[in-house]
């Protein structure tokens, strides 16, 4: 009885694997696939594409509008030329300079003004650190926050604040 089912399992592996190698082989050979088709690019992975330029604001701080914000936990975009501002450091933040909150509590934003920085900004993470110092992983404003750039949306937008 046990030669029987013995016998019966290692035929029925045998005509498996015999099918599986027939397909394998049917299979190699008519998905050769050239450079061209592979991946999902219908360009050959040989060639280096060449991106679009995209302009970066060039108006001074101060000359534009608030943007809107593309959903509710972004960081505000910057509206206005970084260039003369860089590089941010810890030891020299231009941002900070003019953005500093205590400079401007309790004032109303308009075009001219300046955005002060939020509560966030300040402390430290752990709690430690006086409220009125900016965070020292808060210097780097470039890390979350980026210049405005006349870039097309790569995908539709819905966000309504």
């Amino acid at each position: 009885m046990k030669t029987n089912k013995l016998l019966l399992l290692s035929g029925l592996a045998a005509i498996i694997l015999g099918c599986s190698q027939m397909q394998m082989s049917n299979a190699s050979e008519s998905s050769i696939i050239d450079d061209i088709n592979m991946g999902l690019s219908k360009e050959s992975v040989f060639d280096v594409p060449t991106p679009e330029v995209n302009n970066y604001s060039e108006l001074k701080a101060g000359k534009n509008e608030r943007l809107p914000i593309a959903y509710s936990t972004l960081p505000p975009q910057i509206g206005h030329s970084i260039a003369e501002y860089m590089p941010i450091t810890i030891e020299e933040n231009e941002c900070i300079d003019c953005h500093d909150r205590r400079k401007y509590l309790d004032r109303e934003w308009e075009v001219g003004t300046k955005l002060p920085m939020p509560d966030s900004h300040y402390g430290s993470f752990n709690k430690q650190g006086g409220v009125e110092d900016v965070a020292g992983a808060r210097y780097n404003c470039t890390q979350c926050h980026v210049v405005l750039s006349d870039a097309p949306p790569l995908v539709e937008n819905t966000f309504r604040k």
